[in-house]
């Protein structure tokens, strides 16, 4: 049998070409294209357009603790790229960090945290202690973190992770171990790095405010300084001290600063709280409740900036408050991408065809103490993982595949 002939080369100026590859942005696309299709092939390899920064990924875990997951492209329309698979089964992701690195919690074989790199399959576990001793001396406890972020690529030596997590407390003080009669306490904060040991970290500073109004949200790193954002609006900062090598070393008390912000005034029915850092900027999402609240659907999103207030002897606002949150009306060009601990911002003007907006996902669940809290028994609650979108324009797009509920994982964001 004959050979077929080689296809015809595509006759279009190349002015045409480019923008048909703009509007294939996906480097994945782009690669399949050149893979069943000779003469586009030829077309990419001649005008060697390179593709605009990818966007994250979002993960949607299986139904079955089987570790296997989807993995969604919102430059290829939303599509569904690949499966992966994560094991040990059962992992449950609280967050993630750039480079596509996950922090997951792993119940079997034995309960531990890890930063894991799903590309390379390296594992950082010297970074994620499994226990927490608070700063007045009590503990040690079992540690559940619900979001977690990083000041620096994981190898950097002078790496910090923050997390927000609860800790399990019992009546009559037993040895530190799940079981009946744990209790969760309110959300602490807590940091640690490499010079950490595995289980029990040495330079580790835990707290857990009084205050349930100064409960701990979301945490971003942002101009040397990881940022928590409380339950009331304010932020509470913590600067590593550097030694005399220049690495980072963790004090216990040390380093800490409240930035108390102006009641935000007619917002109510608050679902959850983000810190983005957006053009070298802090700005708070607020994600709203459904109403009724028996729809598990978010109906929509406000968008503030941290402003700093002018203080002056003529000032009549309490001096408590030396900070604002101004609202933004309009996102100005940007993308937001917002998760707990892993929120990003991207730049309209570098990706052609995609408009202003936020993508977010499902997870509400990883604060549900009830869901986390039993960890002789893993998880003990599915995750719904169904209301992921993007919001636009002032309503909800549902642009991202269906999902069925998870046993072991919500979703999560793959950054690239």
């Amino acid at each position: 049998m004959a050979a077929l002939p080689p296809p015809p080369p595509l006759n279009l100026p190349d002015d045409v070409l480019r923008k048909i590859l703009a509007r294939i942005p996906c480097k994945v696309d782009r690669y399949r294209i050149a893979l069943v299709c000779p003469a586009w092939r030829r077309v990419i390899d001649r005008l060697r357009l390179t593709p605009p920064r990818p966007l994250p990924w979002l993960m949607l875990p299986s139904r079955y603790s089987d570790g296997s997951t989807r993995v969604a492209c919102v430059l290829s329309g939303c599509r569904v790229h690949d499966y992966l698979t994560v094991t040990p089964p059962g992992w449950r992701c609280f967050g993630s960090h750039d480079g596509a690195w996950l922090f997951l919690y792993f119940h079997q074989p034995r309960r531990h945290h890890v930063l894991l790199n799903v590309r390379t399959g390296e594992a950082r576990l010297l970074m994620l202690p499994a226990m927490v001793r608070t700063l007045n001396g009590f503990g040690p406890f079992d540690m559940v973190v619900h979001a977690a972020a990083l000041s620096a690529p994981p190898d950097d030596p002078r790496c910090i992770a923050a997390g927000i997590f609860t800790a399990c407390v019992y009546p009559d003080d037993p040895p530190p171990g799940p079981g009946p009669g744990a209790q969760p306490r309110g959300y602490g904060v807590a940091l640690w790095g490499h010079r950490s040991r595995r289980g029990l970290a040495r330079e580790i500073w835990a707290d857990e405010p009084r205050q349930e109004h100064m409960s701990a949200e979301d945490v971003v790193y942002h101009n040397g300084a990881f940022h928590f954002v409380t339950t009331a609006n304010h932020i509470r900062l913590c600067s590593p001290t550097l030694d005399q090598n220049g690495l980072p070393y963790l004090r216990l008390g040390a380093g800490w600063v409240v930035r108390r912000f102006e009641p935000i005034v007619g917002i109510y029915d608050i679902r959850a709280r983000y810190l983005v850092k957006s053009r070298e900027e802090l700005l708070l999402v607020l994600r709203f409740m459904p109403r009724p609240s028996a729809q598990p659907w978010t109906p929509a999103f406000k968008v503030f900036q941290a402003t700093q207030l002018l203080q002056n002897t003529n000032d009549l606002r309490s001096p408590e408050y030396r900070w604002s949150w101004s609202e933004l009306h309009a996102l100005g060009g940007r993308m937001l991408f917002v998760g707990r601990g892993c929120s990003r911002s991207y730049e309209t003007d570098q990706y052609p065809g995609f408009h202003d907006g936020i993508y977010f996902l499902d997870d509400d669940a990883l604060y549900h103490r009830s869901a986390t809290f039993r960890l002789g028994n893993g998880n003990v609650m599915r995750y719904p993982c169904s209301d992921n979108g993007k919001w636009s324009e002032g309503r909800v797009q549902s642009c991202f595949p269906s999902s069925k509920p998870s046993d072991s994982s919500p979703p999560a964001w793959l950054l690239p």
